[in-house]
């Protein structure tokens, strides 16, 4: 018997790939705020933007606002990201397409220089607020990266993204 494959379909290939890149910097980013004097870390999460992108010089900005006050952040046990949506406007090369990821963010962002007069560690922020954002996507360099990111809807204290 003989079965017959049809080509992938390069619209399915594409949002797979930019599902990958999603997580690719989800993975990034909790690494560059937990280290952000390893310029590995933080290169690694920049590269993943349009260069001269306004998002990028953000990022940027918050990584140096890190270092410079010695803070450093931990993912908390119940954060996490997902994927709500992902469109293909254009296939690579020239490749734009838009995800929506709902965020639930409880990491502890501290003060990784200085301790407490009691000897324990400086919280600077901690929470458990969700966010849902659209990223845009373009395909340069063979790879997808960040154009640019709007947050559409905010919730403090209180997790609001769909189970993983």
């Amino acid at each position: 018997m003989r079965t017959s494959t049809s080509p992938p379909n390069a619209y399915a290939i594409a949002e797979r790939d930019v599902r990958a890149a999603v997580e690719r910097y989800d993975q990034a980013f909790l690494a560059a705020v937990a280290a952000p004097e390893d310029p590995d870390k933080t290169e690694r999460l920049l590269s993943l933007y349009v260069t001269g992108a306004p998002e990028r010089d953000g990022m940027e900005e918050l990584l140096q606002t890190f270092l410079e006050r010695g803070w450093a952040a931990r993912q908390g046990a119940l954060g996490y990201q997902t994927v709500e949506s992902v469109e293909v406007e254009e296939l690579p090369p020239a490749g734009r397409a838009t995800s929506v990821t709902c965020t639930f963010d409880d990491a502890v962002v501290y003060d990784a220089v200085n301790r407490a007069p009691d000897g324990g560690e400086m919280v600077v922020s901690g929470g458990g607020d969700t966010a849902r954002t659209a990223w845009t996507w373009v395909f340069q360099q063979g790879a997808w990266r960040i154009s640019e990111a709007r947050t559409f809807e905010t919730w403090t204290g209180e997790n609001r993204c769909p189970p993983q």
